[in-house]
């Protein structure tokens, strides 16, 4: 077994094996490696198994950038993992993560996060779910309408400047949110439609949706899918959900997912609907020095974090986190044991500190030593907005 990088005559192999891994056709997998029509992607990041000369199984990183603190910094997005259904449970998937893991630690790519098949298999090698989202199922009539709806209109080419602010604002409140380029744009763009809420100052808010064609087997026959909604008010929001509401109950079902912390529970007339809580990315702290080293807050007294990690060993160890800043080592009496699963689930905001202690899943020395780590991890809302998946 090899592993090598992408090259050129790789892609209708790699097609083929999309179409057979996650299903659509091999020329819509092709395209997937073409820059041109994926902006997102950088071919020195596709890792290819080749064994007996033939491409067997491949996985990429998309060199992405999430909010951490409000700031933007590196992370990979690991997708496309993917092996041919005649080779599979051969090592081949688990290979190509330990490379990957290891070139982005290079690299200083201290973020990793991926959308898995299997929540066992990533978190052997580290990973772990830090984010969770609402899938609503709504009846038109469940959401309010509102005189706010009369600043509803359809979007214009001008329009997308202030739409990618306003999604940036929103996105850097999120613990991990994507930072959406102009070509990342156009992807999400592609075969949806955008309404736009007009305040006094311009576009005040956006709905990013899609909508199914008719299905006579089900009732409604049809799904207005709202993948992204982004209000910069209040107005904007209720124009917003306005705007849903006024759809025909008869034609369309809305379906909606929001983040767990943002929840459209204060919008409807009555919380007795359809609702899913589901899985959303698990991370990946490829280098625990980096990853606390994007953080721009800090205990007030110094705190030991002694890190277990049986994937990538270069991270197990001790490190001191306090106003003077982060050091490998013990600088403080005042110590929490855990493993580096744990530490992306506080990292990301996902689980409190002390519902972790609560668990048995970390180990605090002493009631001051969980303050201190409740002090460096307060609870968030980790997301990233459908659109950016990857």
């Amino acid at each position: 077994m090899e592993i090598r990088g992408y090259r050129e005559e790789d892609r209708g192999a790699l097609g083929r094996l999309g179409a057979l891994a996650f299903g659509g056709s091999p020329v819509e997998w092709e395209e997937y490696y073409d820059p041109a029509k994926n902006p997102r992607l950088d071919p020195s990041w596709v890792s290819v198994v080749e064994e007996d000369g033939e491409a067997r199984s491949s996985a990429t990183v998309l060199p992405l950038e999430v909010f951490v603190d409000g700031a933007a910094v590196p992370l990979g997005g690991v997708a496309a993992v993917k092996t041919h259904p005649a080779y599979r449970r051969r090592g081949y998937a688990g290979a190509l993560i330990r490379h990957l893991l290891g070139r982005m630690r290079r690299q200083g790519m201290h973020l990793a996060a991926l959308w898995p098949f299997s929540h066992a298999f990533y978190r052997a090698y580290g990973w772990e779910l830090v984010s969770e989202s609402i899938r609503y199922r709504l009846d038109p009539r469940q959401l309010a309408t509102g005189p706010e709806q009369r600043r509803i209109r359809a979007h214009r080419e001008s329009d997308l400047p202030q739409l990618a602010r306003l999604l940036e604002r929103r996105a850097a409140r999120h613990p991990l949110g994507v930072r959406r380029t102009g070509g990342a744009w156009d992807r999400a763009l592609k075969d949806r439609e955008l309404a736009v809420y007009e305040g006094e100052g311009g576009a005040e808010g956006y709905l990013l949706y899609e909508v199914s064609d008719r299905d006579s087997r089900r009732t409604p026959p049809r799904i207005l899918r709202a993948v992204e909604l982004v209000a910069g008010s209040p107005d904007a929001r209720r124009g917003l959900l306005s705007f849903l509401a006024s759809q025909d109950p008869e034609v369309f079902e809305i379906v909606h997912k929001t983040s767990r912390g943002e929840p459209l529970h204060p919008h409807l007339g009555s919380a007795h609907l359809r609702m899913e809580v589901e899985p959303e990315f698990m991370l990946r702290l490829v280098s625990v020095e980096g990853a606390l080293g994007h953080l721009r807050r800090s205990p007030s007294a110094p705190l030991v974090l002694r890190v277990a990690d049986d994937g990538l060993p270069e991270n197990a160890g001790e490190y001191t986190v306090g106003p003077e800043g982060i050091f490998r080592g013990s600088g403080s009496p005042h110590q929490v044991s855990l493993d580096v699963r744990q530490l992306a689930q506080l990292y990301a905001g996902y689980l409190p500190a002390g519902r972790l202690a609560e668990l048995g899943l970390i180990r605090p020395g002493s009631g001051r030593a969980l303050r201190l780590l409740e002090e460096l991890f307060p609870p968030g809302d980790p997301w990233i907005f459908p659109a950016d998946h990857f």
